[in-house]
C-alpha cells in the first residue's frame, strides 16, 4: 500500500516470459480509500460511523439538539475512576453524564462562530483537571466533579485603602502619630537615640497589595500598590503633653502603631480567598511585598494590621493575568500557553501544579522576529514551539524552571495546524506543515513523510483552512489519523491515515469531522463531532468512527483499491499479455463489486466488470447461506471468515503497462488478503522489437 490518488507510482517489473506472482494486498496499492487494516493485516472496507448515543425516552431533555459542534474530548480522572466526555456545541460546554442522564450543561456564554482563520478548540489534562481554550473566550478549567470555572484570573483586585496615624507635627496638644487611626501595634522601626539616652521610632512608609486565590490555588495578578501608611519619628523619652505637666514615661513599645486596611474588590465567583501582602519599612528595608494574611471569602472586608515586619511571610510572586491564548500543551506537569491576541509570538509556562498561575518574568519568544507561535508540544523531554516557518526547542531550564530562548531545530518547515500534532507509538511526532506532513524523532530530527500524497494535499485539499485540521492516533490500528478540509469547502471531510510507512484515506462523503478524540478507557473508541453535508438543516452529533448500529443509517461512501502500474521491464518497453487476475479474500459480504483494468499509464478504464462476488462458493459449510446480512436469531451461526480465491479473466493484450482498480459501494464489504496474476511478455524476439517508429500513428 502506498497511499491516496496521484501520489508516488508503485511500479512493478514483470520479467519477460511466463509469470505468475502473488502479492499481499498491501504491497500493490497506489490508491486506497475507505479501507482499513484488520487485526489479521488484511484490507477491509471501513465500518461505521454511527451516533454515539441514540435517542431514548430516559434522557432528561429528549429535545436536546446540538448546535454547531466545535470540540470533543475524552479522558479519565481520579486515577481512572472518573470517566469524562466533554463536547463544545454552540455557546455551551456539555458533559456526558452516562446512559441514563444524557448530556448536562457545564458552561455557557461561549463564542459559537469560528471567525475565519481561528484556531480549533483544544483540550489538555493537567493536575487531574481539563483545560479548554478556543483562542477567543476566556479559557476554562474543568475538574472530575463537573465544576467548570475560568482558568485562574484575568483581572487584578483593586488596591487596598490603608489608614494610619495622622501626619501632624508636634504641638502643645498633639505629638507625632497621635492623630488619625492611631492604635497601638507592633509596626514601626526602632532607631538610635535622637537626644539624651533614649531610643526612638523612626520615620517609615509601608505599602499594601492584594491577590485573589481561586478554588484550585491559582493566584491572580497583584493589585496596584496602595496608598502609603506613614509613621513619623518620635522619641521614647518621657514626654509632657502640657507645659509643666506630668511625663508619660513612654517606651518604644508605646509608640509603635497598627494600620487599618479596607479591601474594596469583590472577587469572581470562583474566588475562595484574598491574600494581603505588605512591604517592610520601605525607607530602611526591602520594597518587596511579603505575605501578611489570607482572608477567606471573596467579598470586601476590613483588617487591622498590627504585625511587625519580622512577622511577615514569603515574598509575593509577581504573577500575570491569565490571557486568552490560542494554543497550549502540558510539559512536565505545567501548562504551556502561546499566541495571545495581544502578543502572538509569546510562550508562557505555569507554575507546577497550578495551571492558572503564570509568573510575569517566565516567558519566551521562540522566533527572534516575533513570528506567530502556531503550536506547542511536549515530546520526548523537549518542549517544542512551532511557527509556520520553523521549529524551536524551548525546553525550560531544569534548575530554574524558566523557559529558554531555545535552539532552532529547523528553518523553513513549521506547523500550520496545532491539532494535527500527535505522537505515534514508535515515538515519532507527526504534524502538518504548509506543504505536507512531517515527523520529529526523539533527537529533534525532522523529515517530510508525505511525498506519496504531495499532489493530493496541495491540489485537492483546502490549504487555506489547514489550521482546522484535527488528529488522533487510533489505539487499535495504531495509526495516525488526520482530518483535513478538501478544496472548495471549509469542513474536514477527508481523513489521512499513516501507519508509519504508508498512507491511505477515509472519505465519508456526506459527513464532516469538526473535532476528533479517543476514549482513554478500555473501549478505545475513536469519537468525532460533525454534521451532515448538503442538508439545509445539518444534523450535528457525536459519532463513533468504527461502529454501526441499526438506528442510524450509515452515510453513503465508496471504497477504492487501486494498484500501481505493472511493467514488463525497467524501461517499460516490453509489451505484456495479462490473462488472469486472482483475488484472495475473506468472506465478508454476499454481494458483488466492480473491478476495472487500465493500460499504458492512462486512467481511462479499458475493461470493467461489475459482477465479481465478494464471498466464496459454498462447499457444504453453509457459509454463503448463513451470512450476517440475513442472520436469524436462534438459527444463524458464527463462522470464522474463510480465505478464498476469485479468478477474474482479464484478456488484456499488447500493453506496456497495466493496472487495476476495485470499487465497492456501501453496503458491500470487502476483505482483501492477496492478489495474484498470470502474464506473459509479447516481445517478438526482442524486448523492444514492438516499440513504434518515430512517425508511427
Amino acid at each position: 500500500m502506498a497511499g491516496p490518488d496521484n501520489q508516488r507510482s508503485a511500479n512493478f517489473v514483470i520479467p519477460a516470459g511466463e509469470s505468475s506472482l502473488n502479492y499481499t494486498a498491501k504491497a500493490l496499492t497506489q490508491k486506497i480509500v475507505n479501507f482499513e487494516f484488520t487485526i489479521k493485516r488484511t484490507l477491509a472496507t471501513t465500518v461505521g460511523p454511527t451516533i454515539y448515543e441514540p435517542d431514548r425516552p430516559t434522557t432528561p431533555d429528549p429535545a436536546l439538539v446540538f448546535g454547531e459542534m466545535h470540540g470533543i474530548f475524552h479522558t479519565t480522572l481520579l486515577g481512572g475512576q472518573m470517566d469524562l466526555l466533554l463536547v463544545r456545541s454552540g455557546t455551551k460546554l456539555f458533559r456526558h453524564a452516562g446512559w441514563q442522564r444524557g448530556w448536562e450543561e457545564l458552561y455557557t456564554g461561549l463564542t459559537s462562530d469560528t471567525r475565519g482563520g481561528a484556531f480549533p478548540d483544544q483540550f489538555v489534562v493537567v493536575s487531574d483537571k481539563v483545560v479548554w481554550t478556543n483562542g477567543i473566550d476566556q479559557p476554562i478549567i474543568i475538574d472530575a466533579h463537573g465544576n467548570a470555572t475560568p482558568l485562574g484570573f484575568n483581572i487584578a483586585p483593586s488596591p487596598p485603602s490603608v489608614y494610619g496615624p495622622g501626619q501632624f507635627a508636634a504641638t502643645s496638644f498633639f505629638y507625632p502619630n497621635a492623630s488619625g487611626y492611631s492604635w497601638r501595634g507592633d509596626i514601626g522601626t526602632p532607631g538610635d537615640v535622637l537626644s539624651g539616652t533614649q531610643g526612638a521610632v523612626l520615620d517609615g512608609a509601608w505599602y499594601y497589595y492584594a491577590q485573589f486565590e481561586d478554588i484550585y490555588g491559582n493566584m491572580s495578578p497583584p493589585s496596584p500598590i496602595s496608598n502609603a501608611a506613614w509613621i513619623r519619628t518620635v522619641q521614647a523619652d518621657p514626654y509632657s503633653p502640657k507645659a509643666g505637666g506630668e511625663t508619660t514615661g513612654a517606651t518604644i513599645d508605646d509608640l509603635t502603631r497598627q494600620f487599618f486596611i479596607r479591601l474594596t474588590s469583590t472577587g469572581p465567583e470562583h474566588t475562595v480567598a484574598t491574600h494581603i501582602f505588605r512591604t517592610p519599612d520601605t525607607r530602611r528595608a526591602s520594597t518587596k511585598p511579603r505575605q501578611l494574611v489570607r482572608l477567606a471569602g471573596r467579598e470586601p472586608s476590613i483588617f487591622g494590621d498590627r504585625h511587625a515586619d519580622s512577622d511577615l511571610g514569603d515574598e509575593m510572586e509577581m504573577t500575570v493575568a491569565v490571557p486568552t491564548f490560542r494554543t497550549m500543551c502540558v510539559h512536565e506537569g505545567r501548562l504551556v500557553i502561546a499566541n495571545t491576541p495581544a502578543d502572538p509570538g509569546i510562550v508562557r509556562i505555569s507554575e507546577p501544579g497550578f495551571a492558572g498561575t503564570f509568573l510575569a518574568d517566565n516567558f519566551s519568544y521562540p522566533d527572534v522576529h516575533g513570528a506567530d507561535v502556531i503550536a506547542v508540544a511536549s515530546h520526548m523531554g523537549m518542549l517544542l514551539a512551532f511557527t509556520e516557518g520553523a521549529v524551536y526547542d524551548i525546553t525550560p531550564d531544569p534548575q530554574t524552571g524558566e523557559l529558554t530562548t531555545g535552539r532552532t531545530l529547523i528553518q523553513g518547515i513549521g506547523c500550520t495546524a496545532p491539532r494535527s500534532i500527535s505522537a505515534l507509538y514508535n515515538g515519532f511526532l507527526i504534524f502538518l506543515g504548509r506543504d505536507g506532513f512531517y515527523s520529529c524523532d526523539a533527537r529533534g530530527s525532522i523529515k517530510l513523510i508525505s511525498d506519496d500524497i504531495h499532489k493530493v494535499l496541495n491540489y485537492d485539499m483546502n490549504t487555506s483552512k489547514f489550521r482546522k485540521a484535527v488528529s488522533v492516533v487510533d489505539p487499535v490500528s495504531r495509526e495516525y489519523h488526520c482530518a483535513v478540509p478538501i478544496a472548495g469547502t471549509p469542513e474536514n471531510r477527508i481523513t489521512f491515515c499513516y501507519d508509519g510507512q504508508n498512507w491511505r484515506r477515509h472519505d465519508f462523503e456526506s459527513l464532516s469531522i469538526d473535532d476528533i478524540t479517543i476514549t482513554e478507557d478500555y473501549r478505545q473508541l475513536v469519537l468525532f463531532v460533525g454534521k451532515t453535508i448538503g442538508s439545509v438543516n445539518p444534523a450535528w452529533n457525536v459519532f463513533v468512527k468504527d461502529r454501526e448500529t441499526a438506528n442510524y443509517e450509515v452515510p453513503a461512501r465508496t471504497a477504492y483499491y487501486r494498484s500501481g502500474w505493472f511493467f514488463g521491464d525497467d524501461t517499460g518497453s516490453t509489451f505484456l499479455h495479462v490473462r488472469t487476475l486472482y483475488l484472495g479474500m475473506l468472506d465478508s459480504w454476499n454481494d458483488k463489486f466492480t473491478i476495472r483494468f487500465y493500460r499504458n499509464n492512462s486512467w481511462k478504464p479499458v475493461i470493467e466488470m461489475t459482477d465479481v462476488l465478494a464471498i466464496g462458493v459454498d462447499d457444504d459449510s453453509d457459509v454463503v447461506r448463513d451470512v450476517a446480512g440475513s442472520a436469524i436469531i436462534g438459527q444463524a451461526r458464527v463462522h470464522e471468515p474463510r480465505l478464498f480465491w476469485r479468478m477474474v479473466p482479464v484478456g488484456l493484450e499488447n500493453a506496456y503497462s497495466w493496472a487495476f482498480e476495485i470499487e465497492a459501494a456501501y453496503p458491500t464489504r470487502l476483505n482483501l488478503a492477496s492478489v495474484a496474476y498470470d502474464v506473459s511478455a509479447a516481445s517478438g524476439g526482442n524486448n523492444r522489437g514492438r516499440v513504434p517508429l518515430r512517425a508511427d500513428v
